[in-house]
């Protein structure tokens, strides 16, 4: 009979450790602790001119992360972040928008604040309503970190600039190319634009070629839902 005890004893041990085991397990520990992973963001400022000194903030669908651009407008900030992230590049007046699907290079210019300004529409909200949204708005997410979605605003964008003001791109990948102020390429056609009146003194794109975007990234919208208002808008059209 002690023998018979001291077996189920020690069988109700085991039972015992291996529940423990497994609930420990299920939640969460000995496993990873959640956080989302590190990664490095980093790109240009520019207006025309490099934004040197900026403060660049960006805020992520999980984390946060800040740094100062450099004399050239480089940026570079390694943190741990869900994308996408909106960025924005200040300096005194001066404030341009633009976002991060994910780690890599993100520029921030009167382009990308563009960029944003299109899909903005295009998801039937306005674009502070597109970054407000993007630590709890599941389509904004979503549209944000949509490679082909973003490639064939971005291509929409250029269209527009050279339709409007004769000014070609050298690439439609403006978001995420790299580029130098004072060399040729991305900076000296923002310096086009600028002179041909699209890109105002503190870096926003004019009010008609953000008209002009915007109905191009609605009428989008609008056809890709069937004639009605995209979902996901938290924001009213202003």
């Amino acid at each position: 009979m002690k023998l018979l005890n001291a077996s189920m004893r020690r069988t109700l041990q085991f039972g015992s450790v291996a529940f423990l085991t497994s609930t420990i397990v299920a939640c969460g520990g000995g496993g990873s602790s959640g956080n989302p992973p590190s990664g490095t963001v980093g790109g240009t400022a520019a207006i025309g001119a490099a934004l040197a000194n900026a403060t660049v903030k960006l805020t992520c669908k999980n984390g946060s992360g800040n740094t100062t651009t450099d004399a050239n407008g480089a940026y570079s900030v390694t943190f741990s972040f869900d994308g996408p992230c909106a960025i924005t590049a200040s300096s005194g007046a001066v404030t341009v928008d633009s976002f991060a699907s994910g780690a890599g290079t993100f520029n921030v210019t009167p382009l990308t604040e563009l960029l944003l300004d299109y899909i903005a529409a295009e998801q039937g909200t306005t674009l502070s309503a597109l970054l407000a949204g993007i630590s709890s708005n599941s389509s904004f997410q979503g549209a944000l970190t949509n490679s082909a979605l973003i490639a064939s605003a971005e291509t929409a964008v250029v269209q527009i600039l050279e339709q409007t003001y004769g000014i070609s791109l050298s690439t439609t990948s403006f978001l995420t190319a790299s580029f130098t102020p004072g060399q040729p390429g991305i900076d000296s056609e923002l310096d086009a634009l600028q002179a041909a009146g699209a890109i105002n003194s503190d870096g926003s794109p004019s009010a008609t070629l953000v008209a002009s975007v915007t109905a191009a990234g609605a009428a989008v919208g609008k056809g890709a839902s069937g004639g009605t208002t995209p979902t996901g808008g938290t924001g009213s059209s202003t």
